[in-house]
């Protein structure tokens, strides 16, 4: 399904790939939806008491804090994940998908990536960056890879990046039917750690569409 580039384990040996495409995904009339109160409750339940600083240090934080931190930068989860708490930010959406998405991304703290399948050109590929590869955001912003940074690419171009996010042309939009989620897992992240947070969202998404289909759930 994703061809990596032979230089990646040189770079960044045990560097691991999640992957979970479903199809057929229809919101099922009656499904109800996740409560934003609940999952919020939980999460500050989990971290009562626990520093951003401590935080840092937790699995698998560590491991993007330490990738993040070899291009001057912080792991952009621990903010959102401090806003929540706080309040300061909520995570309502009309869609139930990008909702599932980034419940699980707080909830594992693993850094998660959608796409429609549909728009994907295969093979994907996940490359070191070179620093000139140009794609538009998902925010529509045109923006310029980092070099060294871990990019996925299909035939045509850069669908996502780590510190630049997901592409614009390839987003789960209220038409998408067929979803590819990926999970990016830098040194230090284990093969199981990345599964279980491909299962709860395999979970998350069977919730409200019980009629969809898992294609592949792999770890690579």
């Amino acid at each position: 399904m994703i061809i990596f580039d032979k230089d990646i384990e040189k770079v960044y040996p045990g560097t691991k790939m999640g992957v979970l495409i479903i199809r057929g995904i229809m919101e099922k009339e009656g499904c109800k939806k996740e409560d934003e109160a609940t999952f919020l409750k939980k999460l500050r339940d989990k971290y009562e008491g626990v520093t951003k600083k401590e935080l840092k240090e937790q699995r698998p934080v560590n491991a993007y804090a330490a990738y993040y931190k070899k291009f001057g930068q912080s792991y952009h989860l621990l903010s959102q994940l401090d806003s929540m708490l706080k309040g300061k930010k909520t995570c309502e959406s009309k869609s139930l998908l990008l909702q599932s998405m980034f419940f699980n991304e707080l909830e594992s703290m693993m850094l998660t990536a959608g796409h429609d399948l549909n728009s994907l050109e295969p093979p994907l590929m996940l490359n070191l960056a070179t620093g000139n590869e140009g794609y538009q955001s998902i925010s529509g912003r045109d923006v310029t890879t980092a070099a060294g940074d871990l990019i996925l690419c299909d035939n045509a171009r850069v669908i996502s990046s780590i510190l630049k996010g997901p592409d614009y042309d390839t987003r789960i939009t209220p038409d998408t039917r067929n979803v590819l989620f990926t999970i990016y897992a830098p040194p230090g992240i284990s093969t199981h750690e990345v599964r279980t947070a491909l299962m709860k969202l395999e979970e998350r998404i069977r919730a409200f569409a019980p009629d969809s289909k898992t294609e592949m759930l792999e770890v690579l």
